[in-house]
């Protein structure tokens, strides 16, 4: 469900103020019927795997939440709670405050942070923070797989790596993917797995799940993309190259704006809050990175550096930099090949115009481990 403009004016009607409940399941919709309480509050029931635009605009991260705001976007307060007598009675209190005007609403705010110029010491810190535990995404994963491999010094790293998640786990060959969501094919197809990923794009477009409910995050827009990226450098199949280009163009048109990239495509009011969220726009770096190896096309490269400005605001959380030293590797240490392949090693991508096997700058080679002896990077 999300809000839409009928709910919003039979609130405004009815003087009621909407409670957005972020959760999978109601559990007081139905205590609230016939109460003097439903005559001040409509529920709505969101799915936070489906809608992360709610969540990250909604709630603290603490899921299950109760989201209380105004019919023209102002928050009231968040009960975090699955509890149906708290969230009742805290529901109650914070109505009564509103009504005596003991609590005046907060107007959400748009998230817009000051682009910083991305920088390689982030693969350092990253290398850090993994040796000392930190939880790793698959993108940590991929990163740290590729960097062992060529700087052997930091080998003890992928023995103290730590997946966060089922996602991670995956990555690492341990486990299966449970859920009919875009992010979890294209992380099959990146690993060099079978994958439906195709199934979620329509012109450009990427739908978040089979339900095909909510479509156009920056985050599915970009994973999508590059898993298509990955299954063209393997296979040489110049459609896929097209879609993934499709879908560039698509998150171009829909989601850029001046400092970076809006993490979903407006179509609420509570949407059309910006919001330039720093993961997303490290993802969307990682794929227009990809898509300028493969294509040489300058535009998508100033894309790139304008989603990593975003992204490197956030450098201290541990995926968010693996993304800005992926795409990093990638702009300006990519070794482009002309022979498809599965190459395990996030530098490289097919690019069917290079005029030798392997390319690394002006520097042409045969062989790829020619540009296997380091990363490239300063001590």
């Amino acid at each position: 469900m999300m809000i839409t403009e009928r709910l919003i004016s039979d609130a405004k009607f009815y003087n009621k103020v909407i409670a957005v409940i972020l959760a999978k399941e109601d559990v007081i919709t139905d205590k609230l019927k016939g109460t003097p309480l439903s005559r001040r509050v409509v529920t709505l029931l969101v799915d936070p795997e489906e809608h992360p635009d709610y969540l990250i605009r909604l709630t603290r991260g603490v899921l299950p939440s109760v989201s209380v705001i105004t019919p023209d976007m102002k928050l009231l307060g968040i009960i975090e709670s699955n509890e149906p007598s708290y969230i009742l009675t805290s529901l109650r209190d914070l109505i009564t405050q509103y009504d005596d005007k003991k609590l005046t609403p907060v107007k959400l705010p748009p998230f817009i942070p000051e682009p910083v110029e991305p920088t390689e010491a982030s693969i350092y810190e990253v290398i850090g923070k993994v040796l000392d535990g930190a939880p790793a995404d698959f993108r940590v994963v991929e990163l740290m797989s590729t960097i062992v491999r060529l700087e052997k010094r930091f080998s003890k790293a992928m023995e103290k790596l730590t997946p966060m998640d089922e996602v991670a786990k995956f990555f690492l060959g341990k486990g299966e993917l449970k859920g009919e969501f875009a992010i979890y094919e294209a992380v099959k197809s990146i690993s060099g797995r079978s994958s439906k990923v195709l199934e979620y794009v329509e012109d450009g477009k990427v739908y978040r799940s089979s339900k095909k409910e909510n479509y156009g995050l920056l985050i599915d827009e970009s994973v999508v993309g590059y898993a298509l990226l990955t299954e063209y450098m393997r296979k040489g199949d110049d459609s896929l190259l097209d879609i993934a280009t499709k879908i560039k163009d698509f998150v171009k048109s829909n989601l850029e704006a001046e400092k970076g990239f809006l993490d979903v495509v407006p179509k609420d009011p509570l949407t059309q809050i910006p919001y330039l969220e720093p993961l997303a726009n490290a993802e969307a770096g990682i794929f227009f990175s990809a898509l300028w190896e493969a294509t040489g096309d300058e535009e998508v490269k100033r894309m790139a550096l304008k989603a990593l400005g975003v992204a490197s605001t956030r450098l201290s959380y541990l995926g968010v930099g693996a993304r800005v030293g992926h795409a990093l590797l990638r702009l300006n240490h990519g070794v482009l090949t002309s022979e498809p392949g599965n190459y395990e090693d996030v530098r490289v991508m097919l690019n069917k115009k290079t005029g030798c096997k392997y390319k690394q700058g002006e520097k042409c080679s045969e062989r790829l481990e020619d540009f296997q002896s380091s990363l490239g990077l300063e001590d």
